[in-house]
């Protein structure tokens, strides 16, 4: 089995681990496979989303049938806590599933809004339809820019330092965002 083919069965178990309890994102295999071509990130974009949606799908309807154990357990994944869930709530009441598609740039994983969407009234197609672009427009935007960084601005260097560089990124950004968001939310 080529190397390919093992990220993209990564990427949708990944995009589905992401959608329900883990805590990395998928874009960090998303933009690993787009260091080998366009192709591969947009490929691993496709199959993380396929991922993502049966996560999401999951949640929302384990939300529908065991609300508070669905909300507990997405509580417990670190860096979300109380105020981030109740601040999910409000954007949802306040600007529909837009907030869910704007989401991902405030760094408000997606599980919160699958926990919640039940809550505040919004119909599974609705939720789904719009998972679609809340998921995928990240994905292909960081797939598209490490093709760009790793085989159009920099086509010469040797794979080693682009995954040298790969790795120092994603250890950057997860740096920032625990900076931002605590491991363990706001619990304390």
């Amino acid at each position: 089995m080529g190397l390919i083919l093992i990220g993209l069965i990564l990427a949708f178990l990944w995009g589905l681990a992401e959608a329900t309890f883990f805590f990395i994102i998928p874009d960090a295999i998303i933009t690993l496979l787009a260091i080998h071509g366009f192709r591969a990130g947009l490929d691993a974009s496709l199959i993380a989303l396929a991922g993502a949606l049966l996560g999401g799908s999951v949640m929302y309807f384990w939300s529908v049938n065991r609300d508070e154990q669905a909300y507990r357990f997405v509580l417990g994944v670190p860096a979300i806590g109380e105020k981030m869930m109740q601040n999910v709530r409000a954007s949802l009441e306040q600007r529909g599933l837009l907030a869910m598609v704007l989401g991902p740039i405030r760094g408000i994983p997606y599980k919160a809004y699958a926990v919640i969407a039940p809550k505040v009234g919004i119909g599974f197609i609705s939720f789904l339809l719009a998972s679609i672009p809340a998921r995928f427009i990240r994905f292909f935007l960081t797939s598209l820019l490490a093709w760009v960084l790793a085989e159009v601005l920099f086509p010469n260097l040797h794979m080693s330092v682009k995954y040298g560089v790969w790795v120092i990124v994603w250890i950057i950004v997860y740096a920032i965002y625990f900076r931002v968001h605590p491991w363990t939310g706001d619990k304390k």
